[in-house]
């Protein structure tokens, strides 16, 4: 499963500038899958200039078009791409600690974290002249010889975080602010409750939660009791169980969708759980 955002950082044909772990750029996809699994350890605003692309959770869908706005919560998510036009979009990379300090820095209300549904990871920015605007300002940037001064392209995100949190309303967006600023980091459970599908390393789920891999273990340990790779296994198995028994998905279908990519390891491992194979499991035979 690939990380977006090393993607971005380091794909060749991508224009890019970096300011620490702020990374914005201009991403014409060159893929050629229709649906593909991506994840990142930092939030994301994706600004789309042409095309289409429809980003999955496990609870939500959103599908992104020209002139659409996009806040991507850090962590996994599929993407459907079509065919009919390229695709062509700003991206812009923005850490759960940066937003954080623009907040509090600029006493700006966060909103309330009654707001933030739980498992949502998609907000939606409301069309505005301002967002427009904003994201033209930064083609300049990328097209132009010169290389900006880095403390102008850091206010230029803040910029955005402090237009996002004003100008679009109390939403679930807000609420997602207000708990940063509240709470700090995500809980742990939290992360892998949300991300626990996504066929990712127990390295890169320590990269997502802000952890080195021996803290990640040990913090692990002590929240679930077990280790993240028992942990994982019995969640995507429980997982490919309940689409099997109440949803028409097929044994391939469930067993992608709940984070196996080897068929015969996914079949084995439930047999060994379950004591049926998924087909017998299955309502689509």
């Amino acid at each position: 499963m690939d990380s977006f955002f090393d993607f971005i950082k380091t794909h060749p044909p991508v224009k890019r500038l970096q300011v620490n772990d702020l990374l914005l750029a201009e991403y014409q996809c060159p893929l050629a899958e229709t649906r593909y699994d991506i994840w990142s350890h930092h939030n994301y605003y994706i600004y789309v200039i042409a095309g289409q692309k429809k980003w999955y959770t496990r609870n939500q869908e959103y599908l992104v078009q020209k002139g659409d706005c996009l806040f991507v919560q850090k962590g996994g998510h599929s993407v459907y791409q079509y065919f009919d036009e390229g695709f062509c979009a700003l991206v812009l990379f923005v850490p759960d600690d940066f937003i954080r300090s623009v907040i509090v820095d600029n006493h700006i209300p966060a909103g309330n974290t009654e707001d933030f549904k739980g498992g949502e990871s998609l907000f939606p920015i409301k069309d505005s002249q301002q967002i427009h605007a904003y994201f033209r300002s930064f083609f300049s940037y990328l097209s132009g010889d010169s290389h900006p001064d880095k403390k102008l392209i850091e206010l230029k995100f803040q910029e955005l975080i402090i237009l996002t949190a004003t100008q679009c309303g109390p939403d679930s967006l807000t609420g997602y602010f207000a708990g940063l600023v509240q709470g700090g980091k995500p809980p742990l459970r939290e992360i892998m409750e949300d991300n626990y599908s996504y066929p990712m390393s127990i390295a890169e789920y320590a990269r997502l939660s802000g952890r080195s891999l021996s803290t990640f273990k040990r913090d692990f340990k002590d929240n679930f009791g077990t280790t993240p790779a028992k942990w994982l296994r019995q969640k995507r198995l429980e997982r490919a169980r309940y689409l099997l028994t109440y949803t028409n998905k097929s044994v391939t279908e469930a067993a992608f969708e709940s984070g196996f990519v080897n068929h015969s390891h996914f079949t084995r491992a439930f047999k060994e759980t379950f004591e049926k194979t998924p087909l017998e499991y299955s309502k689509k035979k």
